[in-house]
């Protein structure tokens, strides 16, 4: 590992930062792990779109259908695909601190620099025993741990949760994907000197980028609003830290139609409600250029019609056209 357990706040500091994306994996038509897909996918998101990092078996990667095997697996293809250009984070997302042990101390054997970790599925019902789930696994452990906090649908970690948890040693970020502003706002003024805090949203990016001082967007819109040749997450990013403020809004202003169908098609992931859109992004991917291919149950695959919906959708946007464009390929 990269440092030592009680430096990784301070590693985090300067690793977590930029823009990340999530990515789906990808299965093949007897329900294997697709491999070469995963591969493909993550070099074309660090060689052509140019992401400074990635989040391996998130929500968005269905963790919830593979085997701890297959999820040791997919992180062991990340690190061979990365090759140590980005910094990975895994997700070790389980209702059994066991298990997240487990595949938390595979992800530091293989290189993998940080674990995020979602709060208990079930029997946490207040904060203590929250707080007691990321103890006990953090005692376990001595690589960088994320929090992962959706309030949604799980025991929320609110800011006096947070503080708490803030001083465990190898706690060291933030996932938020609550949205409600205030509650961010009141998450940074309690833990943002010890934890990098990221809101799980491209949306707000530029705002909290900007006004707010975040320095980390950790999310799945950078694989689906960009294409070779066309990066405006990226380059609005840029022109932000750049003092360009004129260029970063006409940038992020033109993204609102590919925003509008993200809410059509996507959000839903951390919802309690509605259907996981697994198969939406995979076919929104193969639109783009992407691999995508089948689900794994309990998600199910679009009907044709709906399919056909989402393809006219997505070229009226002008992104599909993009993607095809073999100018933008070359450079």
């Amino acid at each position: 590992m990269k440092y030592r357990k009680h430096e990784a706040k301070e590693y985090a500091k300067t690793a977590l930062k930029g823009v990340w994306t999530a990515l789906p994996y990808h299965f093949t038509r007897d329900d294997k792990l697709d491999t070469a897909a995963m591969a493909a996918s993550l070099e074309h998101c660090i060689s052509e779109l140019k992401v400074e990092g990635h989040y391996c078996s998130g929500n968005v990667a269905e963790f919830w259908a593979l085997t701890n095997e297959e999820r040791m697996r997919a992180h062991e293809i990340n690190v061979e695909t990365a090759k140590g250009r980005i910094p990975l984070i895994a997700g070790c997302h389980h209702q059994n601190p066991y298990e997240v042990v487990t595949l938390a101390n595979h992800a530091e054997a293989i290189g993998i620099d940080f674990v995020i970790i979602l709060t208990p599925y079930m029997a946490a019902k207040c904060d203590d025993d929250v707080y007691e789930f990321y103890r006990f696994i953090a005692e376990r452990i001595n690589i960088g741990i994320v929090l992962f906090n959706i309030p949604s649908i799980y025991h929320p970690i609110n800011e006096h949760l947070a503080a708490r948890l803030a001083k465990i040693s190898n706690i060291c970020g933030f996932k938020q994907a609550g949205p409600a502003p205030s509650a961010t706002i009141s998450l940074r003024e309690a833990v943002g000197k010890e934890l990098v805090v990221s809101v799980a949203d491209e949306t707000p990016w530029l705002h909290n980028l900007a006004v707010m001082g975040d320095q980390w967007l950790l999310n799945y819109c950078p694989h689906l609003y960009q294409v070779p040749g066309y990066l405006p997450i990226r380059d609005y990013t840029r022109a932000a830290l750049a003092g360009d403020m004129n260029r970063a809004v006409e940038v992020a202003r033109s993204l609102n139609p590919l925003r509008a169908l993200h809410a059509k098609w996507i959000t839903g992931y951390g919802k309690p409600t509605g259907r996981t859109p697994s198969a939406e992004m995979k076919y929104w991917m193969e639109l783009i250029g992407m691999p995508g291919g089948p689900v794994r149950a309990p998600c199910t695959e679009l009907s044709e019609e709906k399919k056909q919906e989402l393809r006219a959708d997505l070229e009226a946007t002008g992104i599909v056209a993009k993607a095809k464009a073999p100018s933008r390929k070359a450079a």
